[in-house]
C-alpha cells in the first residue's frame, strides 16, 4: 500500500486508538488542516482495499474508527514515519496558507487554523521568511497589526509557492504525489494528460523530473490565473524571441486549458508560460536535427555554436563545422547547461577525469568554448560540464577522422615466419581490421615492393630497427598477435586518423624546448608558485608578455591543468606569446595541483599562429601519463638534453 509520510502517521493515530478521533484531534496532532485529514482518509480507504475487510468507518459529528483484522501488518506501514515530518509539514502548509492568499491573514485565523499558539507561530513565520531570503528578497512574509501578507512580485510568489509544494519520491498510478495534501491528484492527471497531447503531436517528450515541474508550474499558473493575479511580462520578453515550435506548443496547451479547465488565459501569461518551456529540454525517440533545434531555441545560442566552431576552425585548423551532430549536441548541452546552472549536480561527470588524461587536446578545445561562451553570454561553465563538451568534440573529431581516412588507411605485414604462422597472423588482422586496408604479407628481403605501397604502417615480427631509415611507423609485433600488441596498434592507427585532421609539428616537438626554460629538482610549495617562477622566466627570455602569469591563474580557474601520474601543463587563458615554448620543472617535492599532486610541470605557452599544433604537445602529455617509470626518470634527471632524449 503506497502512503504518504503525513498518511502513515494518520493510521498510526487510528491504530493506537480503540475510540473515534475526530478530524480536528488528528488535524492538531500532526499540524494538518481538517480539510486534509478528511482527503488523506479518503486515500487511506483506497489503500486499505488492499486488507480485506479493512476500512476506516467516518460518522458525521462523532469521528474516524479503524476497522481490520490486519492491524500487526499494517503496523509495519507506520514504522516508516519521521519524527520530522510533522514540523516541515506544518511550515509547508503554513508558507502556502499565506502565499497563496493575497489579502492579510489574521494571526487569531492562523492559530486556529494550524493548532499552533502566537510563540511558535512567529517561529515558523521568521523560519519561512529566512528560507525566502535565499531565493527572493528579504522579508517576503510582513507583519500588519495582528495579520500577516507577502509582499512580492507575482514571479517571486509563484515560484516560493513551487518551493513549498514538497513532492513524494515514490509514484502512486501514474501521476505525482504531494507529502502535504496541497494537490488536486484529478486536477494534476488531467494537467498530465493535456501536456502529453500537445507534445506527442510535435513528436516530443519529457523526462519525468521535467514533467512534473511542467505541470506544476501549469497548476501553479492556472490557479493564480483564476486569483486575477497576473504576471509582469519585461519589455524585452517579446513573442519574436520564442523558437516558433515552443510558442506552438505553448498555445495548443492554453488552447486546450482554456477550453478543458475554464482557464481564461491573457497573452502576457501564454509568453511567460512559452519562455519557460524555454527552459524545458524536449526530448525526441531519435536525434534532432539542425532544422529541428532551429524551431525550438532561442536564435542567440545557434549563432553562439556556429561561432565556436568556425573560431576553432581558424584557430586550429580544425574543421567541425559540417558536422551536424556536433552543432546540435553542443546547442542543447549548452543552452541547457544555464537552466542546470554551474554548480548542478544534474551536471556531475563520472569520466570528467577519463577524459582530461585520455584525450587532453580535445579537453582543451572545450575550455576554448568556454572563453567564447563566457565572452558571449558572461556565464560560467563548471568543470564537469566542460567534461561532456569535450565528449561531444571528441565524437565529433571521431567522426571526421573516419570519414577522411575511410577505408585508406593501409598496414602492412612483414615477417620472416614460415606460412602457417602468416596465415594465422594475417587471419587475426583482417578478422580485427576490417575497416584497414591489411597488405602482404611482404618477407624482410622485399621491403621495397613493400614501401611502394605507400603505406600508413607497418607491422613486422623481425625487429623494428631494420626500418629506422624509413619514415614511417613501425611496430614489432608476436606471430600471435597479443594483447599488447592490439593496444599498441590501436593507439598508432588513433594517432594515424588524428593526424589526418588535426594539425601536427612536422619538423619535430623538441625545437620548441629551450635550455634557458629547463629547471630539475626545484623546491616549490605551491602550485601557484610554480606557474609564477616559470611564467616570470618565460617574460624575462622575452617569450610573452607580462599577462602570462595573469593569464595562466585565470586557465587554472576554469579547470585545472594537473594530470594522472603527477604530471601538470599549465597554459594561459588567452594568446600572449611572441614564441611557442616550453618551459619544464622538475620539483623535490610534489605540490598540491587541484584535486591532484604535481611533481613534472610543463608550462606551455603558445603563439597565436602555432594554435594549430597544440594536438602534438597534448599527445606528448597523454603519453606520460600512463608511462610512471618514464616520469620517474624525467623527474631525476639533471640535463636538459637527457631529458628530451628520455621524453621523445
Amino acid at each position: 500500500m503506497y502512503l504518504l509520510e503525513r498518511q502513515r502517521k494518520i493510521l498510526g493515530l487510528l491504530l493506537a486508538n480503540e475510540q473515534r478521533m475526530t478530524g480536528s484531534q488528528i488535524a492538531q496532532m500532526i499540524g494538518i488542516t481538517d480539510r486534509t485529514v478528511r482527503n488523506d482518509i479518503k486515500d487511506l480507504n483506497e489503500g486499505l482495499k488492499e486488507y480485506p475487510d479493512s476500512y476506516v468507518e467516518s460518522i458525521r459529528g462523532k469521528g474516524y474508527l479503524l476497522v481490520s483484522k490486519h492491524k500487526e501488518e499494517l503496523l509495519k506501514q507506520v514504522e516508516q514515519s519521521n519524527s520530522n515530518e510533522t514540523t516541515k509539514g506544518r511550515l509547508c502548509n503554513l508558507a502556502l496558507e499565506i502565499l497563496t492568499v493575497d489579502e492579510p491573514i489574521l494571526l487569531d485565523d492562523l492559530e486556529t487554523d494550524f493548532f499552533i499558539s502566537r510563540t511558535p507561530l512567529e517561529t515558523s513565520i521568521k523560519c519561512i521568511n529566512e528560507q525566502c531570503s535565499q531565493e527572493s528578497k528579504n522579508n517576503v512574509i510582513r507583519r500588519k497589526n495582528n495579520a500577516v501578507y507577502a509582499e512580492c512580485s507575482e514571479e517571486e510568489r509563484r515560484s516560493l509557492i513551487r518551493k513549498y509544494i514538497v513532492l513524494s519520491s515514490e509514484y502512486s498510478g501514474d501521476f505525482f504525489r504531494d507529502e502535504y495534501g496541497v494537490l488536486d491528484k484529478d486536477y494534476v492527471k488531467a494537467l498530465m494528460n493535456h501536456i502529453c497531447r500537445v507534445l506527442a503531436k510535435q513528436g516530443m517528450q519529457l523526462t519525468d523530473k521535467d514533467m512534473m515541474e511542467v505541470v506544476l508550474f501549469l497548476y501553479i499558473q492556472n490557479m493564480r490565473i483564476l486569483k486575477e493575479a497576473y504576471v509582469t511580462i519585461a519589455d524585452d520578453k517579446k513573442w519574436d524571441c520564442v523558437p516558433r515550435m515552443i510558442r506552438k506548443i505553448a498555445e495548443e496547451l492554453v488552447d486546450i486549458l482554456e477550453k478543458d479547465m475554464k482557464v481564461i488565459y491573457p497573452e502576457r501569461e501564454v509568453i511567460f508560460l512559452a519562455y519557460y518551456l524555454c527552459d524545458v529540454r524536449m526530448m525526441k525517440a531519435d536525434r534532432f536535427t539542425k532544422k529541428e533545434i532551429e524551431a525550438i531555441i532561442e536564435p542567440r545560442y545557434l549563432v553562439i555554436v556556429e561561432e565556436m566552431l568556425n573560431d576553432i576552425k581558424n584557430d586550429f585548423m580544425l574543421d567541425l563545422m559540417q558536422d551536424e551532430e556536433l552543432f546540435v549536441d553542443l546547442v542543447l548541452h549548452i543552452r541547457f547547461s544555464i537552466k542546470f546552472g554551474k554548480d548542478s549536480a544534474h551536471q556531475e561527470n563520472p569520466l570528467l577525469d577519463t577524459m582530461k588524461n585520455r584525450y587532453p587536446f580535445v579537453f582543451e578545445l572545450s575550455t576554448y568554448i568556454f572563453t567564447r561562451f563566457y565572452e558571449a553570454l558572461g556565464i560560467e561553465l563548471n568543470e564537469n560540464q566542460l567534461g561532456y563538451i569535450a565528449a561531444h568534440l571528441g565524437a565529433a573529431l571521431e567522426r571526421l577522422e573516419n570519414r577522411k581516412t575511410g577505408n585508406e588507411l593501409k598496414i602492412a605485414v612483414c615477417s620472416n615466419m614460415n606460412m602457417g604462422v602468416i596465415r594465422l597472423l594475417m587471419a587475426k588482422l583482417h578478422s580485427l581490421y576490417t575497416n584497414m586496408q591489411i597488405i602482404g604479407p611482404y618477407p624482410v628481403y622485399d621491403t621495397e615492393r613493400m614501401i611502394g605501397e605507400k603505406p600508413a604502417m607497418i607491422l613486422t615480427t623481425t625487429s623494428s630497427n631494420l626500418f629506422r631509415d624509413i619514415k614511417i611507423p613501425t611496430i614489432t609485433i608476436s606471430p600471435v598477435l597479443e594483447v599488447g600488441d592490439v593496444i599498441a596498434i590501436n593507439n598508432n592507427i588513433g594517432k594515424l586518423k588524428r593526424d589526418a585532421v588535426v594539425y601536427g609539428i612536422s619538423d619535430g616537438i623538441e625545437q620548441y624546448f629551450d635550455k634557458d626554460l629547463y629547471f630539475p629538482q626545484l623546491e616549490i610549495n605551491s602550485r601557484e608558485e610554480a606557474i609564477e617562477f616559470l611564467c616570470e622566466k618565460v617574460v624575462k627570455k622575452g617569450y610573452a608578455s607580462e599577462e602570462l602569469f595573469a593569464n595562466t591563474l585565470e586557465r587554472e580557474k576554469i579547470a585545472s591543468t594537473i594530470f594522472a601520474n603527477q604530471i601538470a601543463m599549465p597554459h594561459p587563458m588567452r594568446v600572449c606569446a611572441y614564441k611557442t615554448v616550453v618551459a619544464v620543472a622538475s620539483l623535490k617535492k610534489a605540490v598540491s595541483w587541484g584535486t591532484l599532486n604535481a611533481k613534472l610541470i610543463f608550462l606551455l605557452v603558445v603563439r597565436g599562429g602555432d594554435m594549430k599544433y597544440m594536438n602534438s604537445f597534448f599527445d606528448l602529455i597523454s603519453k606520460l601519463v600512463w608511462d610512471k617509470k618514464k616520469v620517474k626518470k624525467l623527474v631525476d634527471i639533471g640535463k636538459i638534453d637527457e631529458f628530451i632524449s628520455e621524453l621523445l
